[in-house]
């Protein structure tokens, strides 16, 4: 089968729904498939994409990409996954059996696609509201493709738009990658944090939660993470990672940590947050759609109301004190996270691209 998938521009920089697209590539290549990534160009696509040839063909010429836009240095895509950069002909993407739109600045491009292409899906990866107005996302629900949905929080915001069906395939973990490498006993007052500009992530949050901890378990010690620049002025018991590694963040950060915290205020999964379980950091969390659909709240992760800083505050100190109990959580966790596979969504995915019943 020839699948292509359409991305947004390529920054070169870790974000969690391009993360998942390149591992089914991945994994759709070493089952036979022949598939294709295409990064649209580095300018809206809705200021460019309904524009006349010879105009396009004038942009093309204009546009500088800067050499990020043409490598991907933090995730290992296998070689015989086809990559193709700043696309804006539609001539750009190969002839396939499918087209996977993959984000809502992504559709536009997709429905004007011919056939050829292939048929057209939308892997709706999370209610994309910072990106665009509310019915400007709605909107793209109801629209020719078969729906793909990660999560079934998801499954309920798109089923109001359409009545077409809905497929959901779950996220998942790698094992080979994500998994428990330092014992849970004998860690020591760590826990690990996000950082992320998006203010639906909610870090400045997480971090004035973590200075109240740190007032009374004076030892803490919080490693943060992120793909932006380490943020000004921060205190002496923080530290910071930038741009870990995969392996940098399961040793390092995960495997360290006896508490991950997730203050989002919006996911459409939150990977991290099972990344940190099967590392055997117990996860403290906003009760949010996305972080439901892996979680069992109070027997393998602790979900609080968002924005309630006190909660925050004591369920952490509890942890950090608590070695029994946040070792049987711990446990719990990294039990059911890793029901999530990578083989068994990718079969999931594979059965909507084959069942033409729903194709458009």
């Amino acid at each position: 089968m020839k699948i292509n998938f359409i991305l947004p521009e390529n920054g070169n920089r870790p974000i969690g729904g391009f993360k998942v697209v390149f591992q089914y590539a991945n994994k759709l290549v070493e089952l036979g498939n022949e598939v294709s990534i295409c990064f649209l160009n580095n300018l809206y696509p809705e200021r460019t994409y309904k524009v006349n040839a010879v105009m396009k063909r004038g942009i093309k010429r204009v546009i500088k990409p800067n050499s990020a836009s043409r490598r991907i240095d933090w995730f290992q895509l296998d070689e015989r996954v086809h990559v193709h950069y700043n696309v804006i002909f539609k001539s750009e993407v190969p002839v396939a059996d499918i087209v996977v739109a993959t984000a809502v600045q992504t559709v536009d491009f997709v429905m004007l696609l011919n056939k050829k292409k292939g048929r057209k899906y939308y892997f709706i990866q999370n209610y994309e509201t910072w990106a665009y107005e509310k019915d400007k996302v709605n909107s793209t629900f109801s629209l020719p493709m078969t729906k793909i949905v990660i999560a079934n929080w998801l499954h309920e915001i798109v089923s109001r738009y359409t009545d077409d069906y809905i497929y959901i395939v779950p996220n998942f973990l790698d094992p080979e990658v994500f998994k428990l490498t330092k014992p849970l006993e004998g860690r020591s007052n760590i826990v690990s944090l996000l950082n992320h500009d998006l203010p639906e992530k909610n870090t400045k949050f997480g971090l004035s939660v973590l200075d109240q901890v740190h007032k009374e378990v004076p030892d803490l010690k919080v490693n943060l993470f992120g793909v932006y620049s380490e943020p000004q002025s921060l205190p002496k018991y923080i530290t910071y990672f930038h741009k870990p590694s995969q392996k940098v963040l399961r040793d390092e950060i995960y495997n360290q940590s006896k508490v991950y915290v997730l203050p989002s205020l919006l996911e459409g999964w939150g990977l991290t947050g099972m990344e940190a379980m099967t590392g055997g950091a117990v996860l403290v969390a906003s009760d949010i759609g996305g972080v439901r659909e892996y979680t069992q709240n109070t027997i393998d992760s602790f979900l609080l109301e968002p924005n309630n800083q006190q909660k925050f505050v004591d369920r952490i100190i509890m942890l950090l004190n608590d070695d029994g109990k946040r070792i049987k959580v711990a446990k719990a966790g990294i039990q059911h996270a890793n029901q999530f596979n990578i083989n068994a969504s990718t079969e999931l995915l594979l059965e909507s691209f084959r069942d033409e019943r729903t194709s458009c």
